[in-house]
């Protein structure tokens, strides 16, 4: 009953110094150590094919290989308006952009677009700058 006793402490003590290391290690900007920096910005508007603006579209960042969607970067909804902003940090020179409608009446669409890191030259070799991108979208129907 003792070595239970002593093994039940060792594992709560264990486990709260892995508790209390997970998070003393999280940040805003979800930056690991050894990685290369970046911020970006995506922008746009979503329309539909009459140019009526598309409210409470979900757009996502995502890498240009995966699934339209799956394991995305950054993600926003639009306005009232059909506008758009997502803020990240990460170092593609490529991602993908997916706007998936509320209803089922307007398709899906997404599209790849290419990186361009400003002052990437200013910067030390780990840091790649700052990356603004502007994606609009006009939604076919889906009838």
């Amino acid at each position: 009953m003792k070595f239970f006793s002593y093994r039940l402490s060792i594992s709560t003590i264990c486990s709260s110094f892995l508790t209390l290391l997970g998070f003393s290690c999280s940040s805003e900007s979800e930056v690991m150590y050894g990685m290369p920096t970046g911020s970006f910005v995506v922008k746009g508007a979503v329309t539909d094919e009459n140019g009526n603006e598309v409210r409470n579209a979900e757009i996502r960042v995502t890498h240009p290989d995966l699934p339209s969607g799956v394991f995305y970067m950054g993600e926003s909804t639009t306005d009232s308006k059909g506008n758009y902003e997502i803020k990240g940090y990460e170092v593609l020179s490529e991602m993908k952009v997916v706007c998936i409608p509320e209803t089922s009446d307007l398709q899906s669409d997404s599209v790849n677009v290419k990186m361009k890191y400003k002052d990437a030259d200013k910067h030390d070799s780990w840091d790649y700058g700052h990356a603004d991108a502007t994606v609009n979208f006009t939604l076919k129907s889906s009838h």
